[in-house]
């Protein structure tokens, strides 16, 4: 089955064993990026994921394929490249 990356904008709440950036925090938006067959897959895969560490979505903002996104800024552009690039080296 062929895979997309997608990216998808959300608000998160953070669980008790948030740590990192998360640490301390109710809740946080976040742009996750996820190879999936389709949207509701990668839904699906966030959730999930999510799921397992403590975090669950409030609200998806939006979901795209990587490819068609559109950055208002060189900085956002550059982010999501590393992002993606980071993404494919994942398997599958």
């Amino acid at each position: 089955m062929s895979q997309t990356s997608y990216l998808l904008s959300c608000e998160v709440l953070c669980g008790e064993g948030s740590d990192g950036a998360l640490e301390g925090k109710d809740r946080a938006f976040l742009i996750v990026a996820v190879n999936a067959a389709s949207e509701d897959d990668a839904i699906a895969k966030v959730e999930a994921d999510f799921d397992d560490e403590g975090y669950a979505i409030v609200e998806i903002e939006w979901i795209a394929t990587a490819a068609d996104i559109q950055w208002e800024d060189a900085d956002g552009e550059a982010e999501a490249k590393d992002i993606l690039a980071r993404l494919a080296e994942l398997p599958e």
